[in-house]
Order: C-alpha cells, then structure tokens, then sequence
C-alpha cells in the first residue's frame, strides 16, 4: 500500500480539495526532517495530519462510523465532503509551514543536502513537489492554515 501527502489550505472555513501527490516528501521525510533540523526551522512531519490514514485504517480493521446512514455508509460531511469534519482534522500556521518547505527548497536546489542523498532525476521531482506546496502556501492570507494529509 502507497502512502502520500496530499496539501490542503484552510481559509476561514474554505478548505481546498484538489492536491497532487507529493510522495517523495512522504518517502523521504524521515530525512528531510533531520534537514529541517540542522536548518533551525520546524521538522516536515510536525505539518502532517493523520486523521484520513486513521479513519481508513479504522475502516479496514472494520470499526463502524459513529455517523452511520441507514445504508451503512459513514455521512459525508458537507464542508469537506469526507466522513470527517474541518474541526476533526489538524491545522497548522501557514507561514511556519512556508518557511520550512523554502529553507527545504533553497537546500536541496544547492544540492548541499547531505541528510538527504537523492539522484539528480529525484532531486528535480522533489523540488516540484516542495515547490507545489510553496506555491499554493504563498497564496494564502493571512491567518491562513494548511495541512500535509498523510494518504493511502
């Protein structure tokens, strides 16, 4: 089973739904992490938010929704369109999190990134996918929030 992250935004109570995956940044976070910490910013993963995983490991291992229709289907909610709410997730301060993924970024694009060792054709997508984050960061206001959704 593959695991990703998928970026959500959070602006007053708009969330945003679409998102690429950004599977190297999952793979590789355990490294990306110890970057973080040799460049004094907060650690990639302090940005993830597990609830999708844990709802759909709970699903698997067969436990039933508390929010159960008749047909046995969990009720989406209707802000999130998910079987969980905006309030049942983790948010985190956009600009806390823009100033990891630039200092991640501005590292990895000098290639002076020895925690993470990465082919050149590896390099270059994981650029895209911090730069993806970055960019959809960069257009939040103030206030703004966001998460790294751990996916399966």
């Amino acid at each position: 089973m593959g695991m990703t992250l998928w970026i959500h935004t959070l602006q007053d109570r708009e969330m945003s739904h679409e998102s690429d995956d950004h599977s190297l940044m999952h793979d590789m976070a355990d490294q990306l992490d110890l970057l973080c910490e040799r460049l004094g910013v907060l650690k990639l993963s302090s940005f993830f938010d597990m609830t999708d995983l844990e709802y759909n490991l709970d699903e698997e291992d067969g436990d039933e929704g508390d929010e159960a229709d008749e047909g046995g289907e969990d009720a989406l909610d209707p802000e999130t369109g998910y079987a969980y709410g905006i309030d049942d997730m983790q948010w985190f301060d956009a600009g806390s999190g823009l100033a990891t993924l630039e200092a991640l970024y501005a590292e990895l694009e000098d290639g002076a990134a020895e925690e993470v060792p990465l082919e050149d054709d590896e390099r270059g997508y994981l650029l895209e996918e911090l730069e993806d984050c970055i960019a959809q960061l960069a257009d939040l206001a103030p206030g703004g929030r966001f998460h790294l959704a751990v996916v399966m």
